[in-house]
């Protein structure tokens, strides 16, 4: 399989408070974890847009693992930025302002490179600017996407047609729930399939990963630490590095494919969250992967 990965979604600026500190206006956005994250597995390229305020020192993250941003778009004016802040575990994020700035009119136009995508990651983003993807794109041979609850709740009937397009559909526990009208997990990700989604996995936070496919369901834990620092972007890492990991694959869609890439998934996530913004993912050697997946892979066996 080719192993490049197109990734289109938000590159921006957070503004993250927790009981660690504060970090103001450091990378984030979804496009920037998952790229991040994929690039240890992938060659990923990004189709993003941010203002004439984004200078070369905050793309040197991209450039340092080898992300391509030609089609990083620059427009006049703000780059998206975000600001919140998180309870003492952690868990749930409290927004302070989301400032959208040139991204509010981002519309992602493919070259003809990146039509010819074989692997398509679709962070989250507006599910209309989803589908305007995967009308460019011409036969990608795995696409997977993101989602978030504001886009179930605006969006929805969009969404469901990405759904039906979607190889590998990513959404957290409150968002399979909320999409589905159904409490239990096992029996939402069923409902998800149904709507056309091939293989469901739903992040759970501090509790890792779940599959509900029709090669399987399989959970697993997250990959253990004992000190959490920061965890904006850990979804959006789980994702991109999943993602990547796959498109690395000559034949992605088996079960043991898809496990190995969730134990990647935790893994990555389990970098991210180990400081603010990326500036643990973006600094790791390979030897730290493996050596923390042979760690993951001890942890799970009996």
């Amino acid at each position: 399989m080719d192993n490049k990965i197109l990734v289109v979604g938000s590159v921006a600026f957070d503004t993250v408070e927790n009981s660690h500190g504060r970090a103001a206006r450091v990378l984030g956005g979804a496009a920037s974890y998952s790229s991040i994250s994929a690039s240890y597995f992938a060659k990923p390229a990004i189709v993003a847009v941010v203002g004439t305020d984004f200078t070369v020192r905050d793309r040197a993250p991209f450039k340092k693992c080898g992300v391509n941003i030609e089609g990083l778009q620059v427009k006049e004016g703000k780059t998206f930025h975000w600001g919140g802040s998180y309870d003492k575990d952690l868990k749930n994020a409290t927004t302070k302002f989301t400032d959208l700035n040139v991204f509010q009119n981002f519309n992602p136009v493919l070259t003809s490179e990146q039509k010819n995508a074989k692997t398509v990651f679709l962070a989250n983003i507006d599910p209309e600017l989803q589908l305007s993807v995967l009308k460019q794109v011409k036969n990608p041979k795995l696409v997977a996407c993101d989602t978030m609850n504001y886009w179930i709740t605006s969006k929805k009937a969009a969404l469901l047609k990405v759904l039906k397009k979607t190889d590998l559909f990513f959404l957290n526990e409150a968002e399979a729930r909320q999409l589905t009208g159904t409490y239990n997990l096992i029996t939402a990700g069923k409902k998800i399939l149904k709507l056309g989604a091939k293989h469901v996995i739903i992040k759970l936070g501090p509790n890792g990963s779940m599959l509900v496919s029709k090669l399987g369901i399989v959970q697993f834990p997250p990959y253990v630490l004992e000190n959490v620092y920061d965890t904006t972007g850990a979804g959006d890492t789980f994702g991109g590095g999943a993602t990547g990991y796959l498109a690395s694959l000559r034949k992605w869609d088996t079960l043991s494919a898809i496990k190995r890439a969730m134990m990647i998934g935790n893994v990555m996530a389990s970098f991210t969250i180990e400081s603010f913004s990326v500036k643990r993912l973006a600094g790791i050697k390979k030897g730290e992967i493996e050596t923390r997946l042979k760690n993951y892979t001890s942890m799970l066996r009996f």
